[in-house]
Parts: structure tokens; C-alpha cells; sequence
């Protein structure tokens, strides 16, 4: 069983994307050599990774353990072997799961890795760029969400939340769609592009589309270098589910969904804060129809 709190490993990757670059140096140390890192000092693990030994301390708080002393049980509590490289194994089937997981090791890991990347979007996350992204919505005459394969369970749930407190927002799942609708965007409008990549060609289209139509964005990513990072006015950073290299599985990784879902939710729960009263009369309005439609009865047949 691994150690309470999920594998130190797993966290260190769900949080990586968001650290500053003297930390993100130290966690690619210790992802490629974890056996090692395992016996090493304070001092002597500074010295291996270039930086200071307090920019080590920042580190070890970062990924959410109280001091080094943690961190190197935490590494003693890992089973000995194996590095971190980007990939994964040809028969993975899912994030971090392979061929000789069974029903225990997979609820354990995905509960876990869940755990983590909530967490993790506490770092990520920025409250000033949130702040400027709510102000974008605030202003905003329509919300129009792109978004491509599962990037779109957030973007459905964005559709929903700012409905119901009277902000008019719009997604179709049909990428083509979304480029036609961003072309057509009033002036006023904003953008919220969401993808894990940064990379998804249909919603880098879809905000230059809006884009001409001197649109401002909001991108909800992981890489804060990405071209749909370059290309928006704000970024929303979620925890990353991996590296930006192209090395993406070939199945999506729904864990890394759940920061997209916090995203949006804070973005969401903020905007309704600047305008309290408007938001809470529409949801005031809204709320018998959600209670009817949990009582209604089938109705029998003819």
C-alpha cells in the first residue's frame, strides 16, 4: 500500500507545471532520479539540482509536505527503481495504471491522483488572473466556450453555471461550429478556450477567429507557454496531467479534467460574488424549475 496521501512521485507531476523554474528543476531531479534523491541531504540534493537550499525548502512546502525531513520519508516510503521519463507504457490504459493493477491499486491511484490535482490548482491557480478574467466576463455581453473531446465537460459546465445567474453563454460540441460562431462574435463578447494542452488545433482556430473579431480570451490550460496561452489575454493554469512535448497518451486523461472543472467553478463563483444580487435573483428564479424537475412523475401510458 502506498503511503497516505497518494505516491510523492504522482504529486510531484501534478504540480510541476506551476512551479517556478529553480523549483521545476528540483522536481525534474527527483522525478529522474528518485533512488538516489532518496539518500541525499538537503545540501547535497542543492548541489545536484543548481539552486539553493532554500529554494529545496520552497519546494518541499510546494508540493504540500512541512519540511525536507517529510519529503525524504516520503521518498524512503517509495519502493526502490524506476525514473520518470514522460512516457508511459505501450499497454497503460489509463494515467499511471498498467498491466498488473488490480481493483484496490486502481481506486487507490485515481482517488489519490484526484486528490492531488485538487490541490494542485491551489498553487496553479492565480487569484490576480482570475480577478482579470471575471472583470472580462463581468463586461461581457456573451460568453462563448471552445473547447474539443473531453476539454468540453467543462466548458458544458460553464454553459450551465453562468446561465443560471444570467450571463448568456454559448458551446457546440462541433468544433467547425465553434470557429463559425467565434468569426461571428459580437464585439463585447469574450472567449473562454479551454484546453489541457494549449495545442488542440479546432480551439487555437476557433480564438483566432474571435480574435479578429477584436475579441478578447480567457484560456483555461496547463502550460502557461502554449500557443493558446500566447494568444489569450488571460490564463487560467491548471495542474498539468503531462509533459508538453507531444508525449500525450493516446487516451485522454480524465484526472487533469478535474482543474479545468475548479477553474471554471472559481471563475464562475467570482463573477457571481462581483454582482451578487443580479446573481442571486436569477438563480432565485431558476431554483422551483430544478425542484420541479426532480418531483415530476413519469407519465403513465396511453
Amino acid at each position: 500500500m502506498q503511503p497516505e496521501g497518494g505516491d510523492i512521485l504522482d504529486r510531484i507531476r501534478a504540480v510541476r507545471g506551476g512551479l517556478k523554474p529553480s523549483m521545476q528543476n528540483v522536481a525534474e531531479e527527483v522525478l529522474a532520479r528518485p533512488d538516489a534523491v532518496r539518500t541525499m541531504s538537503l545540501r547535497d540534493l542543492s548541489q545536484a539540482c543548481g539552486v539553493s537550499e532554500a529554494s529545496i525548502s520552497r519546494f518541499v512546502r510546494g508540493i504540500g509536505l512541512q519540511n525536507y525531513r517529510e519529503f525524504v520519508v516520503r521518498m524512503a516510503e517509495r519502493p526502490l527503481g524506476g525514473t520518470d521519463t514522460g512516457t508511459r507504457e505501450a499497454s497503460g490504459v489509463y494515467e499511471s495504471i498498467g498491466r498488473d493493477d488490480t481493483a484496490e491499486s486502481i481506486l487507490y491511484k485515481i482517488s489519490h491522483r484526484q486528490m492531488d490535482v485538487a490541490r494542485a490548482a491551489m498553487t496553479t491557480l492565480d487569484p490576480v488572473a482570475l480577478e482579470e478574467g471575471a472583470g472580462l466576463v463581468c463586461a461581457a455581453r456573451a460568453i462563448l466556450f471552445v473547447a474539443a473531446g473531453s476539454s468540453s465537460l467543462a466548458a458544458e459546465n460553464g454553459v450551465v453555471r453562468f446561465g443560471r445567474i444570467g450571463c448568456p453563454a454559448t458551446f457546440h460540441r462541433d468544433c467547425n461550429t465553434q470557429v463559425i460562431l467565434a468569426a461571428a462574435i459580437c464585439t463585447g463578447s469574450v472567449v473562454v478556450a479551454i484546453s489541457d494542452s494549449g495545442r488542440t488545433d479546432q480551439t487555437l482556430e476557433a480564438v483566432a477567429a474571435a480574435q479578429r473579431a477584436g475579441v478578447r480570451c480567457i484560456a483555461v490550460t496547463s502550460y502557461p507557454d502554449a500557443p493558446l496561452a500566447r494568444m489569450s489575454d488571460v490564463v487560467l493554469q491548471t495542474p498539468p496531467a503531462y509533459e508538453p512535448s507531444g508525449e500525450e497518451p493516446l487516451y485522454e486523461s480524465m484526472v487533469s479534467k478535474f482543474g479545468q472543472l475548479a477553474a471554471i467553478d472559481a471563475l464562475y463563483s467570482l463573477c457571481a460574488v462581483r454582482e451578487f444580487d443580479r446573481a442571486t435573483t436569477h438563480l432565485v428564479r431558476g431554483n422551483p424549475h430544478i425542484r420541479l424537475s426532480r418531483t415530476r412523475r413519469p407519465h403513465a401510458p396511453d
